[in-house]
């Protein structure tokens, strides 16, 4: 099976300024935030297709199980992902791998755009751009697009109230007895700006951090 995952670390160039920042405009994110940039640990896929099926894949599965039909999908594509590779697989080929009738048609729906050119030159338009042509594809939401320009287009200001991790980190980083709603975890991410993505991040590893020493007291 070929290796995908690997500890990247996101928004390298723009973290010092993210923190100095911070520093002034809420300290409680600052106070949690590392020094150094976080290092995710994810799926690495060059292209924009290939992030794209990397976030279908994820779709109402766990980490684990949505990386290993990555892996087999990878390989059942002769080692790299791409449209052609994927329209050449048959139904039972796509099943076999993990994929549910739907995520099928959603894959060969993205693989048919990419060749059509819907992905072509995402990374030259605005946030709102990539995220109008991006919806227009079968199985891709806003929350999806969201993670595109975060994750792949390295995009330093994206934020979604609708990522349950994020709203995870804001109740545990202001303390709050439950999660925000969506809205209310846009409005708090407004003042991070420039540097939601980099916010976004942090808030990540702190729901990762906060699990793991829970486990680690038991």
């Amino acid at each position: 099976m070929v290796e995908l995952v690997r500890g990247v670390q996101l928004f390298c160039a723009e973290w010092p300024e993210a923190r100095s920042l911070w520093e002034r405009v809420d300290p409680e994110l600052f106070a949690v935030t590392p020094v150094e940039p976080v290092e995710r640990v994810m799926e690495v896929m060059p292209t924009g297709f290939g992030a794209l099926v990397r976030a279908i894949l994820h779709q109402q599965v766990s980490i684990y199980a949505g990386r290993a039909i990555l892996g087999r999908l990878v390989d059942a594509c002769g080692g790299e992902v791409e449209p052609d590779a994927v329209l050449r697989l048959n139904d039972d080929d796509l099943r076999s791998v993990g994929l549910s009738r739907q995520k099928v048609s959603y894959l060969r729906a993205l693989a048919q755009g990419t060749i059509d050119g819907v992905l072509d030159r995402l990374e030259v338009e605005p946030d709102e751009v990539v995220t109008q042509r991006l919806v227009s594809l079968p199985g891709v939401g806003v929350w999806t697009a969201k993670m595109f320009c975060l994750f792949h287009l390295a995009r330093p200001d994206v934020f979604s109230g609708d990522d349950l991790g994020l709203r995870e980190g804001i109740r545990i980083l202001d303390n709050l007895d439950g999660g925000p709603s969506p809205r209310a975890a846009e409005l708090r991410a407004e003042v991070w700006s420039p540097f939601r993505s980099l916010a976004a991040v942090s808030l990540w590893d702190l729901v990762r951090r906060s699990r793991a020493a829970k486990v680690g007291g038991r």
